[in-house]
């Protein structure tokens, strides 16, 4: 795992993950060489916008595993 990003080789369909945009996007699927993820905004404070529309995105994009609540699960960083 480079510094600072989150390593997401191991990151799955289903996951809820916490972006550096302050945005909760959902995992709709890995790419197949585990650079990116494919994602669903489920929330995004700063552009409604985006909620609902999907996007790919990177280590440098996703900053830990969200837990459902408001707040960050950081442990997921190195």
């Amino acid at each position: 795992m480079a510094g600072g990003t989150m390593d997401i080789s191991g990151i799955v369909a289903g996951a809820t993950l916490w972006l550096e945009d302050g945005s909760v996007v959902e995992v709709l699927a890995p790419s197949p060489d585990g650079r990116t993820v494919r994602v669903r905004y489920v929330e995004s404070p700063f552009d409604a916008s985006l909620e609902g529309t999907q996007a790919d995105c990177t280590d440098y994009d996703i900053i830990s595993y969200a837990d459902g609540g408001d707040r960050a699960d950081s442990t997921a960083l190195g």
